[in-house]
């Protein structure tokens, strides 16, 4: 057995995240924040004492949401960070809103606010804007969460049609439309305002509903059917329960 004076530095950190790992099975509520991700990025960086970089990316973004809401180049300002963080922290957004889609599709019945928290999620970190569609069964049984566009940090275009032919395509009865708005407000423009009309109407002629056009910010969701200047809307609105 070796003794202390002839461990290797690799021996030393081999026992050091051992002994993390053996407290955060123990009692993972009761490791600060810094300990948590320190033993997170020894999936990433294997060979590295990580503590003082978990400290630097929790100074420097706050909190795990923060973490979680950096970008690229936000990150690679850290001292010590460098791409496998960045796709480390990507995989982990994608395991999460899997997760929660998941929870949503094995539903038989799903809420206004089961569908909120799968694209927030979803959509909350994303830096560019992009447009998903979730498309809803006659028992509001939820058939498939998709993307239909990805546009740039502060514009996505989009056409009703493109709706109407998703829903036709996958045999759906309503859906709830949602798109972010990266780092800005989740209040609606007037453009949001005018497609979201455009498409009810359009759907209204083939005996569709509309649930909700959501706006999702980092912090906040913002419902459109909420919104009083949206009354040719809501005429073809049919109500998810909260």
């Amino acid at each position: 057995m070796k003794d202390a004076a002839s461990l290797s530095e690799s021996d030393l950190r081999a026992g050091h995240r051992k002994r993390l790992r053996d407290r955060f099975l123990a009692d993972p509520e009761g490791m600060p924040d810094y300990e948590v991700l320190e033993l997170a990025l020894g999936c990433v960086y294997l060979r590295r004492d990580n503590k003082m970089l978990a400290k630097r990316l929790l100074a420097a973004f706050d909190n795990f949401d923060g973490l979680l809401s950096a970008s690229s180049e936000e990150l690679a300002r850290v001292e010590g960070c460098g791409p496998a963080v960045d796709s480390f922290l990507s995989l982990l957004r994608e395991i999460i809103a899997r997760a929660s889609q998941s929870n949503v599709q094995r539903k038989q019945s799903v809420t206004l606010s089961d569908i909120v928290e799968m694209g927030r999620q979803r959509l909350k970190h994303c830096t560019d804007e992009e447009v998903w569609a979730a498309l809803l069964d006659k028992q509001n049984r939820l058939l498939i969460f998709k993307k239909i566009r990805h546009g740039s940090i502060d514009y996505v275009a989009l056409e009703p049609l493109e709706i109407v032919e998703l829903m036709v395509r996958n045999h759906a009865s309503s859906l709830v439309l949602m798109h972010n708005h990266p780092g800005g407000t989740c209040m609606p423009s007037q453009e949001d305002r005018a497609l979201t009309g455009r498409i009810s109407l359009a759907l209204r002629h083939l005996g569709l509903f509309l649930h909700d056009h959501v706006i999702i910010t980092s912090d906040a969701a913002f419902s459109m059917m909420q919104d009083r200047r949206l009354e040719v809307a809501k005429r073809n609105v049919r109500d998810l329960p909260e």
